[in-house]
């Protein structure tokens, strides 16, 4: 075979993907039928494929039938049959394919009840339906129109790309319009573009840039290992990079997954012998991270986040162990009514989301994100930018001075681990009296599916976090006592079975009680040492990136 048409990631669209599409040979692709009502294209004009272009290079766009997405398997065949016959025009069916036994109901609907063999049946029997393949239709096809969409996707999608707030009112608006829309506005009624996935979520558009950086870096080196690009695209399935009716980034085998794969591909474009230290834009934000890099992987700092460690990487398992999610606010914890007031009125969404209360008073929301070396004074998290400096030696100081403390912190990488040093100082004129506090938020990496709470062990100079799966954990030694906290950290998300809590790391807490005259100082330090589990990593090493 020979294919000439690609089924587009999530239906999203932007158009500068038309070059990228025809360089590899594709022909056509199918977006859905509301994006071409956004741009006014009525059902009446969606007789056939349309063309769109890029630097004057053409492209076969298809429109997918929403209402066909919603009466495929949910509805009776005989409607099915309904909607396709009557006129003179191309229906295009294109889904997901676990709507065929993978979401909850479908497998016994679908097959045991013989749905999808009544469908064929019917359709085989139908008057006036002439059933043909996208690409038997596209190699006689001559385009009906022409046509250029805004950076956009599925309703659903555009809708769960929004803040909490404005998710809501678009779906109050929309079911206003869906009962009664004289001037026809619906159509011109949409939410934000895929990209704003990036904005919501902070931890998604670290992945994504680093994601980048390791792309760049294997179209750049010579002799790359074909492995390297299987990992980097393994690194590259979509879902754990957004969220919406359920899983998503949220779950954290995947999002671990992803991880695993990335630095897998990474390690492959050839590890340094000794330790180094670079400024670059990690995230794309217009302010600088500080990366420093040894033979067993990488750590990010971020001197405007607090001087927290955002990312810890070890190459040899393939783990970045500080990718927690933090606990944000979405939709669902906010809604009043249930079901909730936006996109799952559907008869779709309606079958995969089961319904759930929330308690909403025990929710925890932890917005400024997690990562480790987060400082803490009498228990007030530390948010100022840090200044910072780098040396030829791979080493990074950064330092603050707030409620009287000067916070100095300095990090470097040798052969098997990473130290950081912490120097408080009092500049506050008289005695000081505080907690100091620094913490750490541990996503071990496990490969399974099945995900449950991790295993901790910490004295007062040393804390450790594992899992009984685990393929890589993390141990870190502490030179001065300190007590130490523990917390399973985990978010109220929407699944296939509705709202339910998932887990995604340890949060450690260590704090320091501090009395300092005027000038004095005290110092100590943190060692990080990924750990890995060779026996699970041997067995469960694998292209692991399974969709939702």
């Amino acid at each position: 075979a020979d294919p000439t048409g690609l089924w587009l990631t999530e239906r999203v669209w932007e158009q500068d993907v038309v070059p990228a599409l025809l360089d590899a040979g594709v022909r056509y692709t199918v977006v859905d039928d509301t994006m071409f009502h956004g741009v006014g294209v009525t059902d009446e004009d969606l007789t056939g494929a349309f063309v769109t272009e890029q630097d004057g290079r053409p492209l076969l766009l298809y429109a997918g039938d929403r209402r066909l997405r919603y009466l495929i398997p949910y509805r009776k065949v005989a409607r099915v049959i309904e909607h396709v016959t009557g006129d003179d025009r191309l229906y295009v069916y294109a889904d997901d394919g676990e709507k065929f036994g993978e979401w909850p109901d479908t497998h016994e609907r679908v097959y045991g009840e013989g749905w999808l063999e009544s469908l064929f049946t019917a359709l085989e029997e139908a008057d006036g339906v002439t059933m043909v393949t996208l690409g038997e239709h596209a190699r006689e096809a001559v385009p009906v129109g022409r046509v250029y969409l805004p950076s956009s996707s599925y309703d659903e999608m555009m809708t769960w790309a929004l803040p909490p707030e404005p998710r809501l009112k678009l779906g109050k608006a929309r079911r206003a319009l869906e009962k009664e829309d004289p001037e026809g506005l619906l159509p011109f009624l949409r939410g934000a573009p895929w990209r704003s996935f990036f904005a919501k979520y902070p931890e998604v558009n670290h992945l994504q840039k680093r994601m980048l950086m390791v792309s760049r870096a294997l179209r750049a080196g010579d002799n790359v290992p074909d492995d390297a690009l299987k990992e980097l695209y393994r690194a590259q399935c979509n879902c754990a990079y957004w969220h919406g009716a359920f899983g998503g980034v949220y779950l954290s085998f995947m999002r671990g997954a992803l991880w695993h794969h990335l630095m897998k591909a990474e390690a492959m474009v050839g590890r340094p012998t000794a330790a180094a230290v670079r400024e670059v834009d990690v995230d794309a934000d217009a302010r600088p991270e500080i990366v420093v890099t040894a033979p067993w992987g990488v750590a990010v700092f971020a001197p405007h986040r607090g001087g927290s460690m955002i990312e810890l990487d070890d190459w040899r398992g393939g783990a970045n162990l500080l990718a927690v999610v933090a606990r944000h606010r979405e939709a669902y914890h906010l809604a009043d009514e249930n079901p909730p007031p936006d996109d799952l009125d559907d008869d779709e969404m309606a079958a995969i989301q089961a319904r759930s209360e929330v308690d909403r008073d025990s929710l925890v929301f932890d917005e400024a994100g997690h990562g480790a070396l987060i400082d803490l004074i009498d228990g007030a998290r530390v948010d100022e930018s840090y200044e910072y400096e780098v040396d030829g030696g791979g080493r990074v100081r950064m330092w603050v001075e707030s409620g009287g403390l000067r916070i100095e912190k300095a990090a470097v990488a040798d052969a098997d681990e990473l130290l950081t040093t912490y120097t408080l100082t009092n500049v506050s004129g008289t005695s000081l009296k505080a907690t100091f506090g620094s913490r750490a938020s541990v996503m071990p990496l496990v490969l399974g599916r099945d995900v449950g709470s991790d295993i901790v062990e910490s004295t007062s100079t040393s804390w450790r976090v594992g899992h009984p799966e685990a393929e890589v954990g993390l141990a870190v030694e502490v030179s001065n006592p300190a007590s130490i906290a523990t917390e399973d950290l985990a978010t109220a998300s929407a699944t296939l079975e509705g709202l339910q809590s998932m887990h995604q790391g340890t949060q450690v807490t260590m704090e320091w009680a501090l009395d300092l005259e005027p000038g004095a100082e005290v110092s100590f330090e943190l060692r990080w040492r990924p750990e890995i589990n060779d026996a699970a990593l041997a067995k469960k090493d694998r292209g692991v990136s399974a969709g939702v």
